[in-house]
Formats: C-alpha cells, structure tokens, sequence
C-alpha cells in the first residue's frame, strides 16, 4: 500500500507517523510506476510525527529516469532489498562517537538513534550486494566514517576562511581532484561551484593519514575527488565499485537547471542499470 504524500510545511514527499502505522505489511512508499526504470531507496528525514525527505532528491532522482522508494528506520532493509541503488540524504542527527578524530572510546555497535543506524545497515547491506551508493552531505560522512575515516565535530577544529554553513547558491568552490572518475563524470572542470550546509566535516587528508597509521604516500580507506580551497574533503568514494559521496547538496543545483550537478544522479542510475542487470 502506498500512502506517501506531499506536505507543502516540509516541502517534501513522505508519511506521518500514525499513517505508518496503519500500513499492514511492508510499507512500499514509492513514487514513480516505470516498470522498467530502476529504483533507487532514499532514507527519509525526520520531521514531528512525520517521515519526510526534501521534494528536490525525488525530483533530480525522476530527471535521470528512476523510480524512488522511500524508506523508514524499521522496515528499511526489507524496503532496500527491492531496489537497485542506494541514497543516503544529508540532515542532522547524532552519529556514533566511534566516528570522531578525538574520540575517546573504541569502535562499538552502539548507535546513538534510529536514523545513523538505519543509514549505516543500508550501507553494509548495499556494499554487501554490490548496489551503488551515493551519499549527500551527512550520507557522506557516514560513508568515509564506516570506512574508517574520521570526522570533525565542527569547523573549530581548522582555521578556515570559507562558509561552509551557508544559505548562499553558491557557497564556495571545490577543486575537482584530476585523473579521477569523478573528473572524468565532471567533464574534467578544475573547479565546480556548490553550495554548501553542513558543520561537521571530514578531517584533513593529513590528519586522516595520521590517525590511521598511514603512510603520506599510502591510499585512504576511500579516494579523495574534491576539495575546497581550505583543505576540507568534499567529495570523495571508489566510483568503479559504485560508491560516491559529496560534501554538498547536488539535488538543489541539478532542480535549479544545473546539468552538470545532474550528472550525479545520471551516474547513480546508471550504476543502477547496471546492478539491476546483473541480477
């Protein structure tokens, strides 16, 4: 039964709490009936009494050519299972401590709330499967912390000059890291303009290296693609495996008219395309 809504307050497509509960078996909260086109699960915001994710990810998603599934934190396994890739949105919701260069205790499998735990088991599962996975601001983060990579709690931590936390179009410019995947998809631009709401952030490649015992010269858990001007990590993942992940919101500037943001959706359901055939 599909009873997913749009909610004007929200600006976005999802359901409340006490619709969720009349559901009577898998919740299957899609949009888009393509029996041809792929299927892409995005893990919904919280907003009160209500699941909801932000309406531009559904409709960047529609632009390349997929169906969307819409999941919640206790039927998302079962609903990830039916799709064909993989998105993990940004918002803002406690992580594990596990995460943080300066934690002070080791890695556990404690989660601090459903959300980060719902984001971290679609993740497991999707790499687990080989779906490909594409992660947005905070669905970034996770993305380099379950790798191992760690993160700053806030911009505190480094001296910097940029905006990161901006309502600005275009916040600052990110530097796209040559001879990449991600240069290649980028039409090998050295610098794109994004914008850019987030206050934790990767640490820098430096100091990644350091925490992980690593050698300057040794390869990261996953390949840095971008960074701003700053040295803050913007983007970054193992693209030939299907995995991206970007410090800034695509879904915005790809609904505003920017092709090229677009692009990133292109490649998720392209990735897709390919996983579903291999089926």
């Amino acid at each position: 039964m599909n009873k997913i809504s749009y909610y004007p307050q929200f600006k976005g497509y999802g359901i409340a709490d006490k619709e969720l509960k009349k559901v009577k078996g898998l919740p299957l909260l899609s949009i888009g009936d393509d029996e041809n086109a792929v299927t892409v699960g995005v893990l919904m915001g919280r907003e009160p009494e209500h699941y909801c994710l932000q309406e531009d990810y559904v409709e960047a998603l529609r632009r390349s050519g997929a169906n969307v599934v819409l999941m919640d934190y206790e039927n998302h396994l079962l609903q990830l299972a039916m799709c064909d890739a993989l998105l993990l949105p940004g918002g803002s919701f406690e992580t594990p401590k596990w995460y943080y260069a300066d934690a002070k205790t080791g890695v556990s499998d404690h989660y601090p709330c459903q959300r980060a735990q719902a984001y971290a088991e679609c993740l497991k599962y999707a790499k687990k499967v080989g779906m490909p996975i594409l992660g947005i601001c905070a669905g970034m983060q996770i993305i380099a912390a379950e790798a191992g990579m760690k993160l700053y709690p806030s911009f505190d931590y480094i001296e910097t000059p940029l905006k990161h936390k901006s309502t600005e179009a275009f916040a600052h410019r990110v530097q796209v890291v040559s001879d990449t995947p991600f240069a290649e998809l980028m039409e090998n631009l050295f610098w794109l303009k994004v914008n850019s709401r987030h206050v934790e952030l990767l640490a820098p490649a430096r100091v990644q290296h350091e925490l992980l015992g690593l050698a300057p010269n040794e390869a990261l858990p996953l390949q840095i693609y971008g960074l701003a001007n700053d040295g803050v990590i913007e983007a970054l993942g193992d693209m030939d495996k299907g995995i991206l992940g970007v410090q800034w919101h695509p879904e915005n500037l790809a609904v505003a008219g920017d092709a090229l943001q677009q692009k990133i959706f292109d490649w998720l359901v392209s990735k897709a395309s390919a996983f579903k055939n291999s089926k």
